[in-house]
């Protein structure tokens, strides 16, 4: 039998709108990974606020992208699902800071004690709507103080909004409503993004305030009913709460998809949903999850090449520490071997049990990993077993036994010589120690002795002596741990 043209063995050809796609999302997650590998503290504070800007808007995009990619757009439906709040308005927060900066504008959250600290909304949605919102503000408004506000009003109404000190609406406007927006003050425009947040606003089940506060300016709210946005508590049952823990499942069954999240979310996790193994490592460097369960028999890329994908990339010290459990209806003693092999935390065999025991087994390996919302690059290990490995590879077993005593003999003098220079406060030699370390740090992954190393090269040329001494004596720190990782290598 003779192949289609573009087929090979008989196979369809690849959907070309397919592979588009699955080489955008390649490229925004690549692009947020390498965003997270910039070093800030040396950076000045205007450039680290754009930074952080960047980092945020490039989440945002990726979610975008993910929500065109999959069939949804201004049609589609959002995922509604568990929402940490206060986690949320500060990222918020942190992004909408680095786009004021330039326009000398400053941006401040005001958010009341009360605040529930887990809703039931979609993360996107709200998104949109306060980027549209802080986005008119600082457009209408630069040079003043802009208000990221949230609050629960007496009758239970959830109150999100931004309030600025721009010119205000004029009265026509807040009379006819939305729908005869045309923007404000004397660069009047389309209202665009009013309308937009308008749309999303009701779309949550929800409605869009506007008014002029006293005083001058204006604000807009997203007033959302409580029940739009309150969850079922769980408390006083015998199920675990998740709550402020964050899950990513990877699963290309729509029912077992459906059945996890419910489960999670009825615990109070946040729960982002992955259909094959290469969207699922697309999330895993995109985000930070504190646990994903990986279905092994996945399309596309399986699970057990998932784990094993994304512990290299932690072994590298380039990925937080995620718990990671394997989801398998072959539940083996071979492939459960296979999986540990891989390095999965666990095993959850398919089909999954009951909520309160597979409650009970998701907090269990919470538990016993470090939280991912804390992970920093200078919190990674003192060594990249991975990286260490390919090195030796790469120098061949004549000279693995050479190149490892070369290593720990270079590090023992750049630390005598690093530690006279400290103490002698000889500045033009911590710089050239620090040099000469980096590159020793960076060709075995030493991702903690670098930051350090990096910080007080940075230090000694600025010739802040106090700081130095400091920096100093952590930067030992860290490569006296490197040594005694490096002791322990065969």
């Amino acid at each position: 039998m003779t192949a289609a043209p573009g087929d090979r063995d008989g196979a369809p050809a690849p959907d070309p709108l397919d592979l588009l796609g699955h080489d955008i999302r390649a490229a925004v997650s690549d692009v947020i990974g390498g965003l997270r590998l910039i070093d800030g503290d040396p950076l000045p504070e205007d450039v680290r606020g754009q930074l952080a800007r960047i980092q945020a808007s490039s989440e945002l995009l990726a979610r975008l992208v993910e929500e065109l990619l999959s069939g949804g757009g201004s049609e589609g439906e959002d995922e509604v699902g568990n929402l940490n709040l206060p986690r949320f308005l500060d990222e918020e927060l942190r992004r909408w800071h680095g786009a004021a900066v330039p326009l000398a504008t400053r941006v401040s959250l005001d958010r009341s004690a009360d605040l529930p600290e887990v809703v039931r909304l979609s993360r996107l949605s709200l998104r949109r709507i306060v980027a549209n919102l802080m986005g008119n503000a600082l457009r209408h408004a630069p040079g003043g103080t802009i208000t990221l506000g949230a609050e629960v009003l007496s009758d239970g109404t959830l109150s999100i909004g931004v309030g600025d000190q721009g010119p205000g609406f004029p009265d026509a406007m807040l009379a006819d409503g939305i729908g005869a927006i045309r923007g404000r003050g004397p660069t009047a425009g389309s209202g665009m993004g009013l309308q937009i947040a308008k749309a999303r606003a009701e779309a949550l089940g929800g409605a869009l305030v506007l008014r002029n506060r006293t005083g001058g300016g204006a604000e807009v709210t997203v007033r959302l009913p409580s029940e739009i946005w309150q969850r079922e508590e769980i408390s006083g049952t015998d199920l675990p709460d998740l709550t402020g823990h964050r899950i990513l499942v990877a699963e290309d069954s729509v029912t077992s998809q459906t059945l996890v999240r419910a489960m999670l979310t009825r615990m109070g996790a946040e729960c982002e949903v992955a259909a094959d193994g290469i969207e699922a490592l697309n999330w895993l460097s995109r985000e930070r999850f504190d646990l994903a369960l990986i279905d092994i028999e996945m399309p596309a890329l399986g699970g057990i090449d998932v784990i094993r994908s994304e512990r290299l990339r932690q072994a590298r010290g380039i990925a937080p520490p995620t718990a990671m459990v394997a989801m398998t209806a072959y539940d083996l003693r071979d492939n459960r071997d296979a999986i540990m092999e891989a390095g999965a935390d666990g095993v959850l065999p398919k089909p999954l049990p009951e909520i309160a025991p597979f409650g009970r087994s998701v907090a269990h390996y919470l538990r016993s990993t470090p939280a991912a919302a804390d992970w920093r690059p200078e919190a990674a290990p003192a060594l990249s077993v991975a990286t260490l490995a390919e090195l030796m590879m790469a120098a061949g077993p004549e000279f693995q036994t050479d190149l490892l005593d070369g290593l720990r003999a270079d590090l023992a003098d750049v630390e005598a010589g690093l530690a006279g220079a400290i103490a002698a406060r000889n500045m033009a030699e911590i710089r050239v120690r620090t040099h000469i370390l980096l590159s020793l740090a960076g060709a075995v992954g030493a991702l903690p002795t670098q930051q350090a190393a990096r910080r007080l090269n940075d230090l000694a040329r600025e010739g802040d002596a106090d700081a130095v001494a400091i920096a100093g004596r952590l930067c030992l720190g860290r490569l006296a741990d490197l040594r005694e990782e490096l002791a322990g290598a065969v």
